[in-house]
């Protein structure tokens, strides 16, 4: 239908300070109930990735995720004594709430609270399918469609965004006889565990939702902070951490247009755009009204491939670890060095 103006409907641009809610035609859909996302072992060195599980298109919201747990956090004065004892009563009740799950998912914090992580037999459970790693999942928009714990789910909902893991005994076995569990820890031993895990692994929550490029952080995980707006922002603010959300890697690759795809259409150009293949949003917006508070969504910022890892850009060079992305194994390989950064 044409507008009074003669434009069609797709045309007419949305003002938020005229118009109380967007068109049908902008708003987005939740992610699909299809399997989206697994877990792999990228190495010993590096943990886990989240690879996808089956073709992404350009621009879908891959996963929509509740945080495992949240605390306050300040980027700048990360070590206040508060702000450190709040992150640790949280990381507590993580692991006494879902012990073998967070050994499983962040073995090297559960190490460091002296929990050692669990036999194969029993990882392999929590790995696969309703296992446990994809019950923060949220199917569609409302919370009735949010799976639960265990095969199943607590609302019998399967948790079908997340499609189970490719690790082996092997991998798995290797990884873990990489971990030092700490026979005796002090209260100063875990205080400085769960500093280090928020600064590698959490997302500092945005107070305007905003659609972020990637997080500030460590390697295997997202990070404090985000490639927003609110990225540099010295405030103490909630962040969380996601039992899959978290895990998704750092890539060093620049996304400034190139040369050999400047002359691509705006469509090629996403489907061949270089660098990080994924965004995040925290909270909802005009546009993906259906993400919680709190809530992590996932974004394809390009078409991903079945098998290819999902990356983004943790959005500061002081991150703290060595990279381990293609830009920096290429780099190594060529005799370069790599972008290490500390």
């Amino acid at each position: 239908m044409a507008s009074p103006s003669g434009k069609s409907a797709k045309d007419v641009i949305f003002d938020a300070s005229k118009q109380a809610k967007p068109p049908p035609h902008l708003l987005r859909s939740p992610p699909l109930l299809l399997p989206a996302v697994r877990i792999a072992l990228v190495s010993p060195a590096v943990g886990y990735g989240l690879f996808a599980a089956r073709d992404l298109a350009p621009d879908e919201f891959v996963f929509h995720e509740a945080p495992l747990l949240g605390a306050p956090y300040n980027e700048v004065f990360a070590a206040d004594r508060a702000l450190v004892r709040g992150q640790t009563a949280a990381c507590r009740a993580a692991i006494a709430a879902h012990r073998d799950l967070v050994a499983v998912a962040y073995p090297a914090l559960a190490a460091r609270f002296g929990v050692a992580p669990p036999p194969w037999e029993e990882a392999a459970r929590i790995l696969e399918p309703g296992g446990g790693l994809g019950m923060n999942l949220v199917v569609g928009g409302g919370s009735k469609g949010r799976a639960g714990a265990g095969a199943g789910g607590a609302d019998g909902v399967v948790p079908r965004q997340y499609a189970g893991s490719s690790v082996t005994r092997a991998e798995y076995e290797a990884y873990m006889a990489n971990l030092k569990v700490s026979a005796s820890v002090s209260e100063v031993d875990i205080r400085e565990a769960c500093l280090d895990f928020f600064k590698h692994y959490a997302f500092q929550v945005p107070s305007n939702g905003s659609l972020g490029t990637g997080s500030v952080g460590g390697g295997g995980g997202g990070g404090v902070g985000g490639g927003s707006a609110v990225a540099g922002v010295a405030s103490t603010r909630e962040a969380c951490v996601y039992l899959l959300g978290s895990l998704i890697n750092h890539c060093c690759t620049p996304t400034a247009t190139s040369s050999a795809s400047a002359s691509l259409s705006k469509d090629k150009r996403k489907e061949y755009l270089p660098g990080p293949n994924c965004s995040w949003r925290i909270g909802p917006s005009g546009l993906a009204h259906f993400v919680k508070p709190r809530h992590i969504c996932v974004q394809a910022r390009r078409a991903i491939r079945e098998g290819e890892q999902l990356t983004w850009d943790y959005g500061k060079r002081e991150k703290g670890f060595d990279c381990h992305c293609d830009t920096c194994r290429d780099g190594l390989i060529g005799g370069l060095s790599s972008c290490r950064v500390s």
